[in-house]
């Protein structure tokens, strides 16, 4: 029923529907992992999975809508392409973009609000993989990205281009399999931005701190998914191979668009 609620007619209207529905549905999807969180023990250390529960519940609802979006937009793009319509890539595409844009932040600023909600040990993993990936990027123990450090922006660049790479795969082999990693990140970056507040009106403020590098970070990320997913819309669909061929060649420049995107996001987070 969740991935029912909107309509591919209604975002396409208003893509900001799209932040609403994901708020939505995340929210659903932490109260339901609340029910059935789950504690491992490893090496006499505690985990508790109850963080991947709610990433699980809020791919379910996720991957049947952004399925039918991916479906009809290779649709609508296959007629204009039919039609010798005159249209760039991006008057094309430009709708998806916004629409995976707000999904990614409606998923964001639920998770962030239920990091600050519930108990600190409940988004265990996103956090643990918050650390993990500051202490990778810097190669010291203290976890602190070093500023103006071209090592540093290397590895942010390479840490980024590597999701960007397999959203795209994702999406390739699963049509909106992206959604995977979108939905993943989101939490990671929800659940730190929840640990950073101090209050829950605090949270967009603190949000605004991973805007500059995190906004074209994102859009890397979702480009890389949107494309892969085109393609395997327009494969599945066994067009002409005329048709597939402008398809797959705005696919690229899409994943291309989206490479630059992350090279900047890399840039802004070292050097500004």
């Amino acid at each position: 029923m969740l991935e029912s609620i909107l309509s591919f007619k209604e975002v396409e209207k208003s893509p900001y529907l799209t932040f609403i529905w994901a708020l939505l549905i995340t929210t659903i999807a932490v109260i339901l992992s609340t029910q059935v969180s789950y504690k491992v023990q490893i090496s006499n250390v505690t985990f508790n999975l109850a963080g991947i529960f709610a990433v699980i519940f809020t791919i379910v609802p996720s991957v049947y809508f952004f399925t039918t979006v991916i479906k009809k937009e290779e649709q609508i793009e296959e007629t204009e392409i039919l039609k010798r319509c005159n249209k760039g890539f991006l008057c094309r595409h430009g709708m998806d973009m916004l629409i995976f844009f707000f999904y990614f932040f409606g998923v964001t600023f639920a998770f962030a609000i239920w990091a600050f909600v519930l108990p600190a040990d409940f988004f265990q993993v996103q956090l643990m993989k918050v650390h993990e990936i500051r202490a990778a990027l810097s190669g010291q123990v203290t976890g602190e990205i070093v500023k103006g450090s071209f090592n540093s922006f290397l590895a942010v660049f390479y840490n980024n281009i590597q999701v960007m790479a397999f959203a795209f795969l994702f999406s390739l082999l699963f049509g909106a399999g992206a959604i995977f990693i979108i939905v993943w990140n989101a939490s990671v970056l929800g659940s730190y931005i929840g640990e950073l507040s101090k209050a829950i009106y605090e949270i967009p403020k603190v949000s605004f701190f991973f805007l500059p590098h995190g906004i074209p970070e994102v859009i890397g990320y979702l480009l890389a998914g949107l494309a892969g997913g085109l393609i395997s819309a327009a494969v599945l669909r066994s067009r002409s191979g005329d048709v597939l061929k402008i398809i797959i060649i705005d696919s690229m420049k899409i994943l291309a668009l989206g490479a630059i995107s992350i090279l900047a996001a890399a840039f802004i987070e070292i050097y500004l």
